[in-house]
C-alpha cells in the first residue's frame, strides 16, 4: 500500500517541524519528522495496526507517534494521512 497526506496533515508536519525547531533545535526536528515519515511508511506496510475509532466522524484510526496522533482512513488500497494532532489538543471534535 501507499500513503497519500491531505493539504491538512501537510500544514501538520510543517507546524510540527516549526515548533520542533524553535524548541528543540535543527537535527531534533528533523529527527521527529524522520520518525513520523517512518511511521507512515509501518502504517503502508500494516495499515490495520491500529484501531479504527468508528465514535468519530468520519471514523479513523489512530497511532500515536510520541507526542502526536497520526489520523488516517484506509481507502481501498491506499492509506489517507488525515491529521497529526497533539496528544494533548481536544483533536476529536475536530479530527
Amino acid at each position: 500500500m501507499v500513503y497519500r497526506l491531505t493539504s491538512k496533515a501537510e500544514l501538520d508536519i510543517i507546524a510540527i517541524a516549526e515548533v520542533g525547531l524553535s524548541k528543540w533545535g535543527r537535527a531534533l526536528a528533523e529527527e521527529y519528522i524522520d520518525g513520523l515519515y517512518a511511521l507512515f511508511d509501518r502504517i503502508a506496510s500494516s495499515p490495520r495496526m491500529a484501531r479504527e475509532r468508528n465514535e468519530l466522524a468520519p471514523p479513523v484510526r489512530v497511532q500515536r507517534y510520541r507526542a502526536h496522533l497520526v489520523l488516517y482512513l484506509v481507502e481501498g488500497d491506499d492509506i489517507l494521512i488525515v491529521r497529526l494532532r497533539h496528544g494533548r489538543e481536544d483533536w476529536q471534535s475536530d479530527p
